[in-house]
């Protein structure tokens, strides 16, 4: 306990920090051996308590199990005290929050209600206890009968019937949108001539497209119904019998009608058919426009493609230093072979641009600007 309120570590019966408040290292070992060599009991080891059956039984025979009750009937009757005590405890605070929470009175009866010893009964100061304080509405929800029928006042003292109110129109839907056609009758209830006479005109423009529909070619008379479509029949069928040599013309094959023979004689050079050698001339003169302008074309970007490759080139020779070149030149020999330029070749030509000297570069500055 002592090493306890100096603060010290304590495992046991044995102080962790013993050597450091000792005064010397081995004073320190010598109390820590001692410390765990000292018995755990002063004197004499007691015996260990052995629980016998008779003890266990015993405890067994508190409860009686058939009666749910104690043998021992000093503990049964605090025991039943304490409960009773608990449940007048516990059903009193109950009907406190009953009566805190709900009427005071009963509503069926109109009698109020009785509490617990402690309670203060409730007096009606106004007047009796009635429905009217419980709802908001104007009727009896017991009886489902009106305050001048049902009320605790007298017949002649009661609240006035409250009139009935004006029934509303029912809101109008689908369901129960009143029909414009009476079955009865067999005509509408508004506007009948007017709409009778429209779906008339309807029905017959019915007919009538229904009846073309079927009808447009008599196999009778050969021609046609409408007046209209037979005039522009005779018309086109006019037309085309001046150009039946040439629709004829159109049935050939393809590699027969497209030749030249039979467009102008090759030999005499008369022209058959000035229209299709019009429109084959007039073909081979556009494709000749169309090529000559691909040409152009094929023309500007050939220009700028040299132009852009040969930009491309001048930028990678002056990208590297022409010092460069002439430090490897001015060696005289090749540096990996170690032959002389002056016997075996002379060096490889530059792939470095020189820099301009101060005349040359407003030679070329006058000739850009």
């Amino acid at each position: 306990e002592r090493a306890r309120g100096r603060g010290e570590m304590v495992h046991g019966d044995v102080t962790l920090d013993v050597i450091k408040t000792a005064g010397s290292w081995a004073e320190g070992l010598n109390t820590y051996q001692a410390q765990k060599l000292r018995p755990l009991h002063e004197g004499p080891t007691p015996m260990p308590h052995h629980v016998t059956r008779y003890e266990k039984s015993r405890e067994e025979a508190i409860c009686n199990p058939i009666t749910q009750r104690f043998r021992d009937k000093k503990v049964e009757k605090e025991l039943s005290d304490w409960e009773s005590a608990g449940v007048t405890k516990t059903l009193n605070k109950a009907w406190d929050k009953q009566l805190l929470r709900e009427q005071h009175f009963d509503i069926v009866t109109q009698r109020p209600k009785k509490g617990h010893i402690h309670e203060v009964p409730y007096k009606q100061r106004l007047k009796p206890p009635s429905l009217v304080t419980a709802n908001h509405v104007s009727y009896n929800i017991i009886s489902t009968l009106g305050e001048h029928e049902h009320h605790w006042a007298p017949p002649g003292k009661r609240p006035p019937r409250v009139p009935t109110p004006p029934r509303k129109e029912a809101h109008v839907t689908s369901v129960n949108k009143p029909r414009e056609f009476d079955i009865l009758t067999n005509m509408y209830r508004e506007h009948h001539a007017p709409r009778f006479q429209w779906e008339a005109e309807q029905a017959r423009c019915g007919v009538v497209d229904k009846y073309w529909e079927t009808h447009d070619f008599d196999p009778l008379t050969c021609s046609y119904y409408d007046g209209e479509k037979e005039d522009f029949y005779q018309k086109r069928l006019k037309e085309m019998l001046l150009t039946q040599g040439t629709n004829a013309i159109n049935k050939l094959p393809p590699t027969l009608a497209a030749s030249e023979s039979l467009m102008y004689d090759i030999c005499t050079g008369v022209v058959k058919d000035p229209l299709r050698l019009r429109k084959v001339v007039d073909q081979e003169r556009q494709a000749i426009v169309n090529r000559a302008g691909k040409i152009g074309a094929e023309d500007v970007m050939r220009v700028r493609g040299d132009a852009k490759r040969a930009k491309e080139e001048d930028m990678s020779v002056a990208r590297i230093s022409h010092q460069r070149h002439i430090d490897t030149v001015g060696r005289g020999f090749h540096i990996i072979s170690n032959q002389t330029f002056d016997l075996h070749g002379e060096p490889h030509a530059p792939r470095t641009k020189p820099r301009p000297g101060l005349w040359e570069a407003r030679d070329r500055l006058a000739a850009a600007g």
